[in-house]
């Protein structure tokens, strides 16, 4: 029944079709299958007929045509008289199918009666012999049944294994015998051991107690002896402590020269070793006879541990073996079992094999019932499918014969049908279609060919490909055309909803005296729309090439992707761009543009009005009347003409080029402006130099009406000699300056009108002294003007904004305020003497040291840390310095002295920093010479010589600039010093003087930034008078101590340190007085090696010296 329902659905006679679609003049939904192809164009048709672009009579006509063709009706008739004369062959087919299964059917369910009888017979010897196999295997294993896994693997196992287990049980009994044998004979070894560790036992007692050589009288004996030499040892009346007394005192001569003194010393020392020996000879004779006698105790308590352990494998080995036994004789009944096991096991073999046959012989039984029935079955179904058959194929004969019927009714009704309708057509190359007044063609594919529409003609969906054309003219219509690959020319007509694809050209053109009209168009990418004279494009949505030309006018365009250009004479209304390239050339118009992405393009002599950017690019170089930016970038060029309202919103950008006229606008600047030369392309634009040199160039104006900021940001930095000129000025924002100071003594700032509100100004700092401090001119109001950053460092000084009565704002400086790069130069400059003395101080305390012990020669090597305050001068600065040196001399004795000569060199690191938190590092390396002369009578005299090579690096970090340079020079000083060594016992006390003096050479400097400096010398003379005074102490394993302390008046007398930052003189000196304090500890570990550390700490008014740290070794020859 469902076959049937499907042919009554898919083809009724044509006039019950149309019945269902229309009703009256309104169209309604088929209510029978039809192909979805058929059915989108008969949508299409109601569509047109609701929106009433053709009537009633002409759907109902195109509806009949799409739905039903002669050819197809044709078609339908074969197909029906084929399948009608198979239908007859299954009816007798199902007929002969219906007798032949009766008969098979009655065959097989008596062969299925008597195979069940012998299932009975089969089961009854199935279950005797099941039960005969279950008593075998309990006699095997009472705890084995059938169910077990694997059980007749178990029993395999057990009847294979019967000889094994004969020859296993004869083996156990054997070892049981041979285990019995062993285990007497392991008892009588057990007992000799015994004895021998009694014995053993007895002679341990007699090694420890024996009153001649026992341990315990051997160990009394070397008491007394030990007790004797301790005793004489602390009797001032013995030989022993007078020989060592004798001796302690003579000892340090040991080491002296050759002498009588020394002598002494050797003989008092023999003398000691004697009577030592005396008292030590009986300790030493008594250990020996100890040590011998525990030896012998040693060995017999060895001999008795290995006893012992014989003992122990004796006692374990015969219980080892009485195991042995025991485990044979289970084995040996084990095995017996095992006979009988396997006897139970081959009977219960024989009675599973005879179960299996059992079970073989039932299992076949109900498989050939089961065969049997479903044969059967099987015969049965046959049947009814027959007989099934043959029912459905009396129906289908009745379904064909009325299929036929049909088909000659709809025949007729087709050749009754309106002819000016036409649908389903295709135009091949070379073949052409008119569409007259009255007529209508829908869905005609365009193939190549040519359809031509004319006055009073309407074309619908029409498909054009194989570069196929339809050309409309004078009033025609055209509806949903689709252009894969072809053209349609509008001319004087109308076209709707236009489909133009990747390969499509639209064409429209009117006259001066009709126009063409094209609405809803949709462009591909790839396709292209022309539009020219007297052409309205309505509602277009573009991702192609759009083109309007001579006074075609656009209205609602969408622009998604590709470009849409005017050119002279285009209009364009309310056009929106959200991707792509809208271009409106010379002589063209936009109104109302919405830029959401994409870019846009007013090229020079073009006009647009009410503009809008909110995302993507908008380049200016035409007039412009009224522009809303709410993100984006927008350009206006040089050629650019702006009146009415520049409305920028947070987050919007506009570059402004030199020669644009704004001087007609109004700004409310909520966004960013940068102002650009007219010779700079805008993707030169960098940012702000640090320095920015004047020139003679005339200044750059830019302009504006009334300025409005809220928040907003005007910058001038790209532009040299710009000078921003604002009718007034209001609100709240930032003007980004740069470094743009230059000659001009014209503001770059100039409000010619009021200005109220308050603004900051933001100026790059620079090295360069400034020579324009005019910033704002304003020509009245209350705007109140400030740095971004605050204070901000031009050249030496610090500037500030300053408002004067008339208006204008102009930077002063701070005279006692230098900025960060200048500190930093006279701070790195001040170093030099700093270094040279820090150094000078390792080279000093080595000559100390030397002072103290008669000029030895040697090497040396010390580590300095130092650390440097100066306030209150030129420059505050501290200076921290790390550095080494590392020397050698050679002392030589003369008649009433001692002269030392020697040399060194050395290395160090200094890092500065200044109150402005800028830095700089200076590496020193020095060498020199030096030379000191020791009296006997204890004056002595040193001098130094030093050169130095140093390499300064300056880095300035300030919140408005940053900044960095470097120099490399070299630099002199000699050091002098005299004084006198005042002995008394082990204390000795040693005032002095000293001067010393040093002079670099000429250096110059450039930071980055443009600040320049130079000096011709930097010089130190400092003055002192001192003293050290210290102790020795010899501890009593021969270490030497000398601690220390020193006290000084160091003045510094250079007091003319000229020093040029810019072209301004600085005085750079460290003169004046400082009090410095020490202490020091030297130690002579050996003769030879010596190691010390010394620290001083020096203050004097605005210059100190927290901590001086020398750490050095030295080794004498």
């Amino acid at each position: 029944m469902k076959s049937r329902s499907n042919l009554n659905t898919r083809l009724l006679p044509l006039s019950i079709l149309i019945s269902s679609l229309i009703s009256g003049a309104v169209l309604a939904a088929p209510s029978v299958a039809i192909p979805p192809s058929v059915q989108d164009l008969i949508n299409q048709v109601q569509s047109y007929a609701n929106a009433h672009v053709i009537s009633p009579e002409q759907a109902e006509t195109l509806i009949k045509r799409l739905t039903v063709t002669p050819e197809k009706l044709k078609e339908e008739e074969a197909r029906v008289k084929q399948e009608l004369a198979a239908v007859e062959k299954k009816q007798t087919e199902a007929k002969k199918e219906i007798i032949t299964t009766s008969i098979e059917k009655d065959q097989f369910n008596k062969a299925l009666n008597n195979t069940q009888k012998a299932k009975l017979a089969a089961e009854t010897v199935f279950i005797n012999a099941n039960s005969k196999q279950n008593e075998a295997i309990k006699a095997v294993n009472k705890n084995w049944s059938l169910a077990d896994e694997n059980i007749s693997t178990k029993l395999s196992v057990i009847v294979n294994g019967e000889s094994k287990t004969q020859a296993i049980l004869t083996e156990k009994i054997k070892l049981t015998e041979i285990a019995n044998i062993n285990q007497q004979e392991q008892i009588i070894k057990a007992q000799q051991l015994d004895a021998d560790i009694q014995q053993i036992k007895s002679a341990l007692a007699d090694a420890e107690s024996n009153g001649t050589t026992g341990t315990l009288v051997l160990r009394q004996k070397l008491a007394q002896a030990e007790e004797k030499l301790e005793i004489a040892k602390n009797n001032p009346k013995s030989k022993l402590f007078d020989a060592k007394a004798a001796h302690d005192r003579t000892s340090k001569n040991l080491e002296g020269p050759e002498g009588l003194a020394k002598r002494a010393a050797i003989q008092n020392k023999k003398v000691y070793e004697q009577e030592l020996k005396v008292l030590q000879d009986p300790i030493d004779a008594a250990e020996e006879q100890l040590n011998t006698a525990q030896e012998n105790t040693f060995a017999l308590m060895d001999k008795q541990s290995a006893l012992a352990g014989q003992k122990i494998n004796s006692i374990a080995l015969t219980n080892s073996l009485q195991e042995v036994f025991k485990q044979a004789k289970n084995a040996q009944l084990q095995a017996e079992q095992a006979a009988q096991q396997a006897k139970d096991a081959t009977t219960a073999q024989q009675a599973m094999a005879e179960a299996a046959a059992a079970e073989k012989l039932l299992q076949e039984v109900e498989q050939k019932i089961t065969t049997i029935a479903v044969i059967a079955q099987e015969a049965e179904a046959k049947l009814t499918a027959a007989q099934r058959a043959k029912a459905d194929a009396e129906l289908q004969l009745a379904d064909k014969m009325e299929q036929l019927a049909n088909i000659n009714l709809d025949l007729t009704a087709l050749n009754n049908l309106d002819p000016k309708v036409i649908s389903q057509q295709t135009l091949a190359k070379g073949e052409a279609q008119p569409v007259a007044d009255g007529e209508l063609a829908m869905a005609i594919k365009v193939a190549g060919g040519e359809q031509n529409v004319t006055t009073g003609g309407v074309v619908l969906a029409s498909v054009v490909t194989e570069d196929g054309v339809v050309n409309l003219s004078d009033n025609a219509l055209a509806h949903d055309s689709q252009l894969i690959n072809g053209t349609l020319n509008n001319t004087r007509a109308h076209d709707v909803n236009t489909q133009v694809g990747a390969q499509g050209k639209l064409l429209i053109n009117g006259t001066q005296e009709a126009a063409a009209t094209s609405e809803g168009a949709t462009v591909a990418a790839g396709g292209s729309v022309t539009a020219g004279t007297n052409a309205l494009v309505t509602k277009m949505v573009s991702a192609g090439t759009v083109t309007g030309n001579d006074g075609a006018l656009f209205t609602e365009t969408t622009l998604n992707d590709g470009q849409f250009s005017l050119n002279n004479g285009a209009i364009a209304q309310n056009t929106k761009v959200n991707g792509g390239q809208f271009n409106v050339n010379e002589g063209a118009t936009a109104e109302g543009v919405t830029v959401k992405g994409g870019e846009f393009n007013l090229r020079a002599r073009a006009q647009a009005m009410k503009l809008t950017i909110e995302h993507g690019e908008a380049q200016i170089a035409g007039t412009l009347t009224d522009v809303t930016l709410r993100g984006g970038n927008t350009t206006l060029a040089s050629t650019a003409d702006v009146a009415g309202t520049i409305h920028s919103i947070s987050g919007s950008a506009l570059k402004v080029y030199q020669g644009a006229h704004t001087a007609q606008a109004d700004l409310n600047l909520a966004g960013r402006v940068v102002l650009f030369a007219d010779d700079v392309a805008p993707m030169a634009a960098l940012p702000s130099r640090a320095v920015r040199s004047a020139d003679n160039r005339l200044s750059a104006p830019f302009t504006f009406r009334r300025v409005n900021m809220s928040g907003g940001t005007l910058d001038l930095r790209n532009v040299k000699n710009a000078q921003l000129v604002m009718d007034s000025l209001a609100g709240n924002g930032t003007f980004k300056l740069g470094s743009m100071l230059q000659q001009d003594a014209s503001a770059p700032v100039n409000v010619t009108g009021n200005a109220d509100g308050d603004f900051t100004l933001q100026i790059d700092g620079s090295g360069i002294d400034p020579t324009n401090l005019n910033v704002v001119s304003t020509g009245g109001g209350d705007a109140r003007f400030t740095l971004t950053d605050g204070p901000i460092g031009l050249g030496n000084r610090v500037y500030n904004l300053v408002k004067d009565a008339s208006g204008k704002v102009t930077l002063v400086a701070n005279e006692s305020t230098v900025t960060p790069g200048t500190a930093s130069i006279l701070a790195v400059a001040n170093t030099t003497p700093v270094i040279f003395n820090a150094e000078l101080s390792s080279v000093q305390q080595r000559l100390d040291k030397q002072s103290t012990e008669a000029n030895e020669s040697g090497i040396w090597g010390t580590y300095l840390h130092n650390n440097f305050a100066v306030k209150g001068r030129a420059a505050n600065f501290d200076q921290t310095l790390n550095g080494i040196t590392l020397g050698g001399d050679k002392a030589t004795a003369l008649a009433d002295g001692v002269l030392s000569v020697g040399g060194f060199a050395s290395a160090s690191t200094s890092s500065i920093k200044t109150d402005y938190q800028s830095k700089g590092n200076v590496d020193s390396h020095s060498f020199g010479a030096y030379a000191q002369y020791l009296a006997n009578n204890g004056y002595y005299v040193n001098g130094v010589v030093k050169a130095n090579k140093f390499n300064q690096d300056i880095h300035v970090t300030s919140a408005d600039n940053s900044a960095s340079g470097n120099t490399n020079f070299s630099g002199m000083g000699v050091a002098v010093k005299a004084g006198k060594h005042i002995n008394h016992n082990h204390l000795y006390v040693s005032p002095y003087v000293a001067m010393s003096a040093f002079s670099s050479g000429k250096s110059a400097v450039k930071l980055s930034n443009g600040m320049a400096a130079q000096s011709s010398s930097t010089r130190s003379m400092i003055g002192t008078l001192g003293v050290n005074a210290g102790y020795r102490f010899v501890l009593k394993n021969g270490v030497e101590m000398k601690p220390y302390v020193s006290a000084s008046v160091d003045h510094e007398f250079a007091a003319n340190n000229k020093f040029r930052v810019n072209q301004e003189m600085f005085d750079n000196n460290l003169n004046g007085t400082r009090i410095s304090t020490g202490a020091g500890l030297n130690v002579n570990i050996t003769p030879n090696l010596s190691v010390g550390s010394e620290v001083k700490l020096s203050n004097g008014k605005n210059i100190k010296t927290p901590v001086t740290f020398n750490l050095n070794v030295g080794y004498r020859f």
